[in-house]
């Protein structure tokens, strides 16, 4: 028989901030987004200019160009004339300037915003820049780029804002990350949306990987980009678009929302190089919930370049691909479902809870954690789910509670006083004498003293009193990531959680240190010792018949002996001690199975025995035969 294991579960109600799972009635909101664009520049040649004056550019894409907001970002200023300081005394060096005509080819192929925080907006000055803003707003195309630029758009009754971040102080800049939160709360506090663009991190074939690090371009910083878009989101972003390397990246979810973090060179004419990874791009298509941000679903349509440049379809599906495969190597745990024909879901979980993880040290413990897991056969999507519940944190009271044990820092009297008192007892023997047929029944089957049971659910939780209020899974993941002595144990308790419970893992509730239900048992134990009593087809932690079973049969698996003493050393004292490893545990559960009427059989045998064994091998210690020892000394 398939036997299903239960136990304490409660019901998940969490609606907070950027994670609420009510999904709109509206239609989802379309978000468009492409990488890199420069239609080509008028320096320092007009060589570098396509002849039909790029009205073919973007044609043979533009019918995937649709949607409720169109983005991209813009390679360098839009200008008719103009000197650059960059370049120099080289007439040669890589300064953009695309004649402000073209401007018609952006406006004619769908785009509502553009980018223009990037290290070629200043290529020609602040000339060329408010060159490059005249030319949009006459076109009615919005953009974000100096500081203040904000783009604000109206789309079906929402206000939409975006924000444009690159790594130079001309714009919003992404290294400063305080600065950059503090933007985004200020623009998501009059916006029904959020997006931001970033322009960051390494260039080139070799920069197609996202580091949890600081990226440099030769000496220069370009971003600590997971640091960056979780600090954005966290601040309220619901969409962050990603370029700058003029390769794809991977894509991430995180709280629900749509990290991209490259979509490669889209459309660069002349100058560009597109060998490789260089030459493949997307167009990405996400839907979003208009009432929560969210990420709906989403398409990517891969594209493809060769020189000298000029977006087109590509056949082969390459950028797919890449951002499959990408998406994938970096971000394993959070990337959204990505399938062949480029479609995809948030997949499973919200890349929330652990996900959420401030430091990329505890990043990179997470995620070895979780290869851990992966090695002993538990689902990648279980630990999505799991551990990507917004429910799933470091619990610092657990590393509190494990720093002072009530079992190693008190005295034995004063631990004794909190379960030797006249109310203790007076459960007990309530329960001895509500429970007593069941209690019987399991007695005679395990051969496990009642009075030793009565004895471990007194001392665990007051006769199901008080089962424990941390959330199991926290309290393992706490101890695994954050107490070296204990991660490897607490590793092994989290894969039989996720097996035990894996329906939801996040609803079990127990003990700091990871035990669950009226008998406190671990994970591990439940899956060993666990025992469906009551036959109906899962073993339920939470009531009487499945829980005393399982006790007893842990303790006669441990090798508790019926009727034995429990003193230090032997058998009983033993699996009283491996339930929890503690003396003065062990002492109390000796002391309150005697209180409930334990009498152990063995005692007064082992001293008959024992007297009969001396007395044969020296006849002057038997006491009767000693005048001076009265019987009561000889008792002692």
């Amino acid at each position: 028989m398939n036997t299903r294991i239960f136990l304490l579960t409660i019901p998940f109600f969490f609606c907070a901030g950027q994670l609420a799972k009510a999904q709109s009635p509206e239609k989802p909101l379309q978000v468009t987004a492409v990488g890199d664009i420069n239609m080509g520049t008028a320096f320092p040649s007009e060589k570098y200019l396509p002849a039909d004056g790029g009205k073919n550019l973007l044609a043979p894409v533009a019918h995937w160009l649709k949607g409720d907001v169109v983005f991209g970002n813009l390679e360098g200023p839009l200008a008719d004339s103009g000197e650059t300081k960059k370049c120099g005394k080289s007439g040669n060096c890589y300064a953009f300037r695309t004649p402000t005509s073209y401007v018609s080819h952006l406006k004619d192929a769908g785009f509502h915003v553009l980018s223009l925080a990037n290290n070629h907006a200043l290529d020609f000055g602040d000339a060329g820049r408010k060159s490059t803003v005249a030319a949009l707003d006459k076109a009615g195309i919005a953009h974000s780029g100096a500081v203040g630029d904000v783009a604000s758009l109206k789309v079906r009754g929402k206000k939409i804002g975006l924000l444009a971040f690159t790594t130079a102080g001309h714009s919003y800049n992404l290294l400063d990350i305080p600065a950059a939160v503090e933007a985004v709360k200020k623009l998501d506090a009059d916006h029904d949306l959020v997006i931001v663009s970033f322009h960051g991190g390494d260039e080139g074939n070799r920069a197609v990987r996202v580091p949890d690090k600081m990226e440099y371009l030769g000496r220069e910083p370009r971003g600590h980009l997971i640091q960056f878009t979780h600090a954005v989101v966290d601040a309220g972003a619901d969409l962050v678009l990603g370029h700058g390397p003029h390769v794809l990246r991977g894509m991430e979810v995180y709280r629900g929302r749509l990290i991209a973090y490259s979509l490669g060179n889209f459309c660069t004419y002349g100058r560009f190089s597109l060998r490789g990874a260089l030459g493949r791009s997307v167009v990405l298509q996400v839907r979003l919930d208009p009432l929560t941000g969210a990420l709906l679903n989403g398409q990517l349509h891969a594209t493809w370049q060769t020189k000298p440049g000029g977006a087109k379809p590509d056949p082969k599906a390459g950028g797919i691909a890449d951002m499959r495969r990408l998406s994938k190597l970096d971000f394993p745990y959070t990337m959204p479902a990505i399938v062949k024909d480029g479609s995809f879901t948030p997949g499973a979980g919200q890349g929330a809870g652990l996900f959420t993880l401030a430091k990329a040290e505890e990043r990179a413990a997470l995620r070895e954690l979780l290869g851990k897991l992966r090695a002993k056969k538990v689902g990648m999507d279980l630990l999505r789910t799991a551990f990507g519940d917004p429910r799933a944190a470091i619990n610092k009271t657990v590393l509190e509670k494990f720093a002072r044990p009530a079992e190693k820092v008190m005295t034995y009297e004063r631990y004794r006083g909190i379960f030797l008192k006249p109310k203790v007892l007076a459960g007990g023997k309530k329960f001895l004498e509500e429970k007593k047929e069941l209690l019987a029944l399991v007695e005679k089957k395990y051969r496990v003293d009642r009075q030793v049971l009565a004895g471990i659910i007194a001392t665990e939780t007051r006769f199901g009193v008080h089962t424990g209020d941390f959330f199991v899974l926290n309290a393992l993941a706490t101890q695994a990531l954050r107490m070296k002595r204990r991660a490897r144990w607490a590793t092994e308790e989290l894969r039989a959680l996720l097996k035990v419970f894996k329906d939801d893992p996040m609803s079990v509730m127990g003990s700091y240190a990871g035990a669950v239900g009226l008998v406190q048992f671990m994970p591990s134990s439940i899956l060993r010792y666990g025992r469906d009593w009551d036959g109906d087809g899962r073993i339920n932690l939470d009531q009487w018949p499945d829980a005393l079973a399982s006790a007893a049969n842990y303790l006669k698996g441990k090798g508790w002996k019926m009727g034995a003493t429990i003193k230090r050393g032997q058998a009983n004292y033993k699996a009283i001690w491996r339930y929890n490893p503690a003396h003065h545990y062990v002492k109390v559960v000796r002391e309150l199975t005697h209180e409930f009427g334990y009498k152990p059989t063995g005692a007064k045998k082992g001293a008959k025995k024992a007297t009969k064994k001396a007395t044969k091998k020296d006849p002057k210690k038997d006491p009767k035969k000693d005048p001076k020892k009265t019987p009561e000394k000889a008792s002692k």
